[in-house]
Formats: C-alpha cells, sequence, structure tokens
C-alpha cells in the first residue's frame, strides 16, 4: 500500500511537471506598446530608437496610402522655437526645419504636434509634411500588430477664430517592403471645440514576418491640405514566434523534461527497493517457520 501511495505521489507531480512545460510559450512573448497611459517596451522621451521606437516625417503627401520608406527622415526632440508652446507640454518631435531658431509657427499656420506616445498632428497649412512613427524589430521572427485609431479633420473654434481648413487625412500601416492597410478618415463634425470626439476611428490588424531591423511603419498623410488634420493611435506588436520565443520556450521544455525523468527515476527506486524489500520480509517468515 504505501509503495502505491508513494508511486501516486510521484505520478502527481511528473503530471503537474509537465503540464507545467505546455504555456510556456506564451510567457516567452514579448509585447511594446506606444499611446497608453503605461506602456510595455514603450518609447522613452528625447531618444529616437528606445525600444525600437522612432519618430519621423516626409514631405511626400497626398501618396493615397502608400509610403516610399528611403524618404523618411528622423523627427528632432523641440524644445525651442514656436510650435510646441500652445500644447500642454514643454518640448516634442518635430521636422527640424520647425525647430529651428527663428521659425514662426503662426507664420505659416503650423500646429504640429508630436507628443512621442500616439499623437500624430500633421496640422500645417502650409508646406504640409506626413507624420510617421516606425517600429523596427530587434531579430527575425513573427509579429501581430494591432493599432487602434481616431483620426480624420477636425474643425474647430479658438478664441473667436474658425479653423475649417482640412480634407482628411490618411492612415496607413506599412513596412519598408508594402502597404499592410490604408484607411481614408474624413471631416469630423464641428463641435466648436478642439476636441476628438466623434472623429473617424477603427483599427489595424496584420501579422507579419519580419527580419532583425525591418520595420513597421505608421503614417499620417494629411493630403493636399493639412490644416486642422489630427490621429491619435495606440499600438501594440506582439513577437508570436522568434530566437526570443523559441529559445525560451525550449529552455523551459528541457528543464521539464528533466523534472520528468527525475521523478520517474524516483518512481522505479522506490518501486525497487520496496520490491527488495518485501522479498527480505518474505525470506525472513520462510525461516522462521
Amino acid at each position: 500500500m504505501k509503495t502505491i501511495k508513494r508511486a501516486a505521489g510521484l505520478a502527481l507531480i511528473v503530471l503537474i511537471s509537465a503540464a507545467s512545460v505546455m504555456p510556456v510559450q506564451a510567457f516567452g512573448q514579448r509585447t511594446w506598446m506606444i499611446g497608453y497611459d503605461e506602456n510595455k517596451n514603450g518609447p522613452g522621451k528625447k531618444e529616437q530608437g528606445d525600444n525600437g521606437w522612432y519618430f519621423m516625417y516626409t514631405e511626400e503627401v497626398n501618396t493615397d496610402g502608400t509610403l516610399d520608406t528611403s524618404k523618411v527622415k528622423e523627427c528632432v526632440w523641440a524644445d525651442t522655437g514656436s510650435c510646441w508652446m500652445w500644447y500642454d507640454y514643454d518640448a516634442m518631435w518635430v521636422p527640424e526645419a520647425y525647430a529651428a531658431e527663428g521659425y514662426d509657427c503662426l507664420a505659416s499656420n503650423c500646429w504640429w504636434r508630436m507628443d512621442g506616445n500616439g499623437i500624430m498632428d500633421p496640422n500645417v497649412t502650409e508646406g504640409a509634411v506626413s507624420s510617421v512613427i516606425a517600429w523596427e524589430a530587434p531579430e527575425y521572427g513573427t509579429y501581430s500588430i494591432n493599432v487602434e485609431y481616431t483620426a480624420g479633420s477636425m474643425p474647430f473654434n479658438l478664441y473667436g477664430k474658425e479653423y475649417e481648413d482640412g480634407d482628411g487625412l490618411t492612415l496607413s500601416l506599412c513596412t519598408d517592403e508594402k502597404t499592410l492597410d490604408k484607411v481614408f478618415c474624413g471631416v469630423g463634425p464641428d463641435t466648436g471645440r478642439k476636441v476628438i470626439e466623434n472623429m473617424p476611428e477603427g483599427s489595424f490588424k496584420e501579422e507579419v514576418t519580419l527580419r532583425e531591423g525591418d520595420r513597421i511603419y505608421i503614417s499620417a498623410d494629411p493630403g493636399a491640405n493639412g490644416g486642422s488634420d489630427i490621429a491619435t493611435v495606440k499600438a501594440e506588436i506582439i513577437q508570436e514566434d522568434g530566437e526570443n520565443v523559441q529559445s525560451f520556450f525550449l529552455t523551459m521544455l528541457a528543464g521539464g523534461i528533466a523534472v520528468i525523468a527525475f521523478s520517474l527515476a524516483l518512481v522505479v527506486i522506490i518501486i525497487f527497493k520496496q520490491r527488495n524489500a518485501d522479498l527480505d520480509y518474505a525470506e525472513e517468515d520462510e525461516e522462521e517457520e
């Protein structure tokens, strides 16, 4: 009876050990986020490339969702000039020309905004440029991309002046080689205030295989007229497969197999010892008789 109980206990250990290695792939996945109050592996302020995130722009506009990535340039972190002073933070990412000393945003009707956490506001009436957020893959693997957006042109009233320019914008999700998805977001309702309520919204969901150094791009193209254009995005990128996930899985699997093998060895040893003990008892009984 004792042998059965011990074997049953060790068998339970074996089952628990085997079950523990089954879901480990989920724990090996990595996630990158932007646009949330709390991001996992999100971008850092004032630093391009932190956790793979880049804030960029291109002078090409009105391209119907296509993005020539060879013409995309990095923004600079600006706390000078006049672009940033109209918002509730001290600095932001802007094209280098907008950060130049003496540049006057008001003279060119430039209300460009890129806060570094999902806001892309390519609101420039004269000389509009497209806003771009890029993310760079750390290694070869399969990645799922989930993007939620609110975007379009936003008529509003500011200090008694009507701002009704803007012909909508095109939001697109691209790789270095192709456009994965795109959507045209038109003009939102005139609420009299600069808010994103009732603006066009939606989502992108894609799964792509990327090499190390390949990039994903979220682009906001203001079209021919960039006035009153705005886009806010929440993006989550999950590594579904790759060296990181596989190595973690294999490590955990090897550990699980080792535990199972050790447990089975204990079961065999206990059963063998119990069997020898039973034989010894039987021999002693025969001698006494």
